[in-house]
């Protein structure tokens, strides 16, 4: 999975809506991801979903974040990579239903809330509207909190 930095005329994070005809978390938000291929590292693998499901290519990879585990057992492990400038997207209809690019500072500034779901912690950031909850709560909670850290020691953002 990659959660993608796109510098433009302000940090934003891209997410999707994921296809109501998906076998798996259809309908929920998510960052680009999926299965690794035989012979992939995490990063060649979040790269390659990021440019098959919605076109986003010239993605450089920074690092990652720790591994999450899903409720229903997936592993996932995000990598977080960033590109200047948002290049044309072209969303794969059979995975994505739509693509939100939210702002940082919208993102930063989120009241997220907790529940508790099958024995596990599950964060929730509302943005415009939208619940971004579950693995992906989960990761966006852990990416903020990457990016404050890095906010306060290098002025002007982590990168």
């Amino acid at each position: 999975m990659v959660v993608p930095v796109i510098l433009a005329e302000e940090p934003f994070l891209l997410l999707t809506l994921r296809s109501p005809d998906l076998p798996t978390h259809a309908g929920q938000v998510s960052f680009p991801g999926g299965v690794l291929e035989e012979g992939e590292s995490p990063e060649e693998a979040a790269l390659r979903e990021a440019a098959e499901e919605v076109g986003l290519e010239g993605l450089v990879p920074l690092g990652r974040l720790p591994e999450v585990l899903s409720p229903f057992g997936f592993q996932v492990l995000p990598v977080v990579a960033y590109r200047e400038g948002l290049p044309p997207l072209r969303p794969n209809p059979g995975e994505v239903a739509e693509v939100y690019l939210a702002p940082l500072s919208e993102l930063l500034r989120a009241e997220p809330w907790r529940e508790e779901r099958l024995g596990r912690t599950v964060w929730h950031f509302p943005w415009r509207g939208v619940d971004i909850w579950g693995v992906t709560g989960n990761i966006l909670r852990a990416f903020l909190e990457v990016w404050r850290e890095a906010d306060r020691d290098f002025a002007g953002g982590p990168f």
